[in-house]
């Protein structure tokens, strides 16, 4: 897997070209430089894939199944659901987050492996999942270094960075709920996001913050265009949080997609039991590089990874002319012409796709076999009854208890 996972990320990111800086001028707080990253080839065909916030609104179901380390998924549509790493579920009860990335598959139930994000509330058996959110990237990061270094999250290290990350972001919360900190601050992000747009046939972006690089990237630009809100939401709180005025070059920035298929030779394979065979996910950190990937059909759908740039970044007004000079350069080109005319026709294609999506009938969806049952009757998810004792393990206990 690791020699495989660093072929894969080598193939990925030969094809991605970094494209000019996006950054406020006056260097105000917070001094955040986005960098879009771009294919530097688009095929004719939009993916068969959608994310989980247009699957949901088309009929996905997303159910709790009374155990906090697990949701049931239910995909009666025609087409694969990416479900990515660090979404966050939303319903009438505790709320969570996906610890990797996922590709549901068309008309398939599964159990799909999560986190809880809001301590201080419970669970509520079978209570619906009907919206989706993101997590700040700093537990992102911490979670994929659990994975990375354990096989496994310990949900009680989660709940403690949490109550320390609200307490730093002065948001406080009765249920101890992560998603206090868009609230608390959703001035500040809903009047800085125009600073960043999209970019037509823009496939990821990497956000330099600090001594923080933080890169998210997809296999089509369609997908990023439906997550490309959640994407930029998860980056811009921490810059609001803890406001800086360093930020990485865009030297650090090639240097750091030049190490990450290195950093991906220390990966390890997370797979849920019930997507065995759709697609394969793996996490590593390594030479300061902590990420998670998702592969599927031989190519990387789905990359998240994370630098620490110790002693890597100068003042943003040191690093501003080179920025600027970065962006002088690329206007002189007619890549971005080129692109968005090979993009625009992919995305029409890619929405009336997605207009004529429609639940496949019941009887047609697949059960894989999954760990936990998936949408069953309700004594099928419950715990078996307990089971008397045998006669003589009763009369020994009988006999114990019974002594002065």
């Amino acid at each position: 897997m690791p020699a495989s996972l660093t072929k894969h990320l080598e193939q990925c990111l030969e094809g991605v070209v970094v494209g000019p800086p996006l950054f406020d001028p006056a260097g105000l707080y917070p001094c955040m430089v986005v960098y879009p990253l771009f294919p530097s080839h688009l095929g004719p065909d939009p993916p068969t894939t959608i994310t989980l916030v247009e699957g949901l609104n088309r009929g996905v179901r997303l159910r709790d199944t009374g155990q906090v380390d697990r949701v049931h998924v239910e995909n009666p549509l025609a087409a694969s659901i990416l479900v990515g790493e660090s979404e966050v579920l939303i319903g009438a009860t505790q709320a969570r987050a996906l610890q990797i990335s996922c590709l549901i598959p068309p008309g398939q139930r599964a159990s799909l492996p999560v986190n809880c994000i809001e301590e201080r509330r419970f669970t509520e058996y079978q209570a619906e999942f009907t919206q989706a959110d993101i997590c700040p990237w700093k537990l992102r990061t911490f979670k994929m270094e659990q994975l990375a270094r354990h096989g496994q999250t310990h949900q009680h290290r989660i709940w403690e960075h949490i109550e320390s990350y609200l307490q730093h972001a002065e948001s406080p919360s009765p249920t101890a709920d992560l998603r206090s900190v868009y609230s608390t601050h959703s001035f500040e992000l809903n009047s800085l996001r125009h600073r960043y747009p999209l970019q037509p046939g823009q496939i990821g972006a990497a956000c330099a913050l600090g001594q923080d690089l933080y890169v998210e990237l997809f296999n089509a630009p369609e997908l990023l265009e439906d997550r490309y809100d959640q994407l930029l939401k998860s980056a811009l709180i921490e810059a609001v949080v803890t406001p800086q005025d360093q930020v990485a070059s865009p030297e650090v920035l090639r240097a750091f997609l030049d190490q990450l298929p290195a950093a991906g030779r220390a990966s390890r394979l997370i797979q849920p039991a019930s997507l065995k065979g759709k697609g394969r996910s793996a996490v590593f950190t390594a030479q300061g590089i902590t990420g998670t990937a998702l592969m599927a059909d031989e190519e990387v759908v789905h990359l998240c990874a994370h630098q620490r740039c110790w002693g890597k970044t100068q003042p943003f007004q040191v690093v501003k002319p080179q920025l600027s000079q970065v962006c002088a350069d690329w206007e002189e080109g007619a890549f971005f012409s080129l692109l968005e005319r090979d993009y625009l026709p992919r995305r029409r294609r890619y929405q009336a796709f997605k207009d004529q999506l429609e639940p496949l009938p019941p009887t047609l969806l697949k059960d894989p076999g999954a760990r936990f049952p998936i949408l069953a009757d309700d004594k099928e998810l419950r715990s078996p009854p307990p089971r008397p004792l045998a006669p003589v393990l009763h009369a020994f206990f009988l006999r114990l208890f019974q002594q002065d």
